[in-house]
């Protein structure tokens, strides 16, 4: 076999081998007896008709097309192996030339990933601060939470308590939303459900009825309803004059185990602190994860891209029937899309999804990192156990071999967050000397990055 192998873009391969014409005389004559085994040819046994018959009656080309057909898987397998390569997944087969027989294939090969001098970078940990401003407005809080509701017979202002019968619909007049006795404070900043939703029932007395159009907000929980126009109609059950308790021990030792106001403050803080500490550690893992994958210099072929999105197309799907319990061809027509439509909109998702998994796949490989069957099946049963009376169910399909490997590919995934976030602080040059607590317990809030 004649071999020329064409680098292209995007980590493929052109392999084009020519065939040897002897290999392709003898691949013609087995072909020439396999068509004589199919056919039935006048004045022969099937089977039986010789070479020259079956290539005059059906054309030199026809068993020529049949020995490429046989030879092509072989040719191929050879051509990789004389060449040494190792191709991510099956090639293409672009062409092929009966005469002399030649095959063009494009072969996609493993991605590349360069991290550059990953083990340089540093980013100072932020530090975190909590004013007496943040601590107030919990103890707020706590009084709003703790007010007495008196019932009273007047029109709502802002800040009573009220109790509620809603229906929500859409503008063609579908039901979306039915609720009795929603019990809630007429406050804007606390109702969430629509813009404009605490001022449309403000002055409402109880037993009234008020039917009024608002346009639902872009987290609203489904979909294909945010940021429409709605209709709700909201009948008041009751008002209630809401008294508030005086901030003091009393009021502490009302909400928790505190035997004064002074134990209380400090217990928010602390709370505020960790809450605060929280957010501030995520924000920094993903910025250094961030940065890491941004300086990476990856390369993949096409057919990872593709991998990818059909990964998130099927979580999409997921999600649209959990949320709207439509198929994602029906929720598609709605939005006037179609599945390529959609797999464009996912494109930058994919790509940037893809080479950040690539990355940190990279860390794991020059780290050495390595999650053992005791931390996967420790794992697993922690997985489980959040699912409640679903927990066999879960630990059955977390046990399973594919389960098992995603638990894997996420706990090595954390490994290398984990591995970065010490690079960065310095923690890795400084060989340990302090304990990694701060790691761990950052790990722990970015699982399944």
């Amino acid at each position: 076999m004649e071999i020329t192998a064409e680098p292209l873009a995007n980590r493929q391969l052109r392999l084009t081998v020519k065939v040897d014409e002897e290999r392709i005389r003898q691949a013609m004559h087995r072909a020439a007896r396999k068509i004589a085994k199919e056919v039935d040819i006048p004045g022969f046994r099937k089977g039986k008709a010789p070479y020259d018959v079956i290539v005059h009656r059906f054309g030199e080309d026809v068993v020529r097309r049949e020995a490429a057909d046989d030879l092509v898987n072989e040719v191929y397998r050879e051509a990789l192996e004389q060449e040494q390569i190792e191709p991510y997944d099956v090639a293409s087969l672009d062409e092929t030339v009966l005469n002399p027989m030649t095959f063009t294939f494009t072969v996609p090969l493993p991605p590349t990933v360069d991290l550059g001098n990953y083990r340089a970078y540093r980013l100072k940990p932020p530090k975190i601060r909590v004013g007496k401003k943040e601590v107030q407005q919990v103890l707020e809080t706590i009084r709003e939470e703790n007010a007495i509701l008196e019932a009273v017979e007047r029109p709502t202002q802002l800040g009573d308590g009220i109790a509620i019968d809603l229906v929500g619909r859409t503008a063609d007049g579908v039901e979306f939303l039915r609720q009795e006795d929603v019990h809630l404070m007429l406050e804007p900043e606390r109702i969430k459900l629509a813009k404009g939703f605490a001022e449309a029932i403000l002055g409402m007395a109880a037993g009234e009825e008020r039917t009024f159009k608002a346009t639902l907000p872009d987290d609203f929980p489904r979909e294909d309803l945010r940021g429409q126009e709605v209709e709700f109609t909201v009948k008041m059950r009751e008002v209630y004059k809401s008294i508030l308790p005086n901030l003091d021990d009393d009021l502490a030792r009302t909400v928790g185990n505190f035997d004064s106001l002074k134990e209380l403050m400090r217990h928010v803080r602390e709370q505020l602190e960790q809450a605060a500490q929280q957010q501030a550690d995520e924000a920094y893992a993903g910025q250094v994860l961030k940065d890491i994958v941004e300086q990476a210099q990856v390369e993949y072929p096409p057919v990872m891209l593709e991998e990818e999105l059909d990964r998130i197309v099927k979580e999409v799907e997921q999600r649209v029937k959990r949320e709207t319990r439509l198929s994602l061809e029906d929720f598609l027509r709605f939005q006037n899309k179609t599945m390529d439509d959609l797999r464009d909109d996912l494109q930058d998702e994919a790509r940037a999804r893809l080479k950040r998994s690539l990355v940190l796949a990279e860390v794991v490989r020059r780290e050495g990192l390595e999650a053992d069957a005791e931390e996967i099946d420790a794992r697993i049963e922690e997985t489980s156990t959040a699912w409640g009376i679903r927990a066999d169910e879960m630990r059955s399909l977390l046990s399973s071999e594919p389960g098992r490997r995603a638990v894997r590919s996420r706990l090595l995934a954390n490994k290398a967050v984990q591995r970065l976030v010490a690079i960065a602080t310095g923690e890795m040059a400084a060989r340990k000397r302090r304990p990694w607590s701060f790691v761990q317990r950052l790990i722990a809030r970015v699982r399944g990055r």
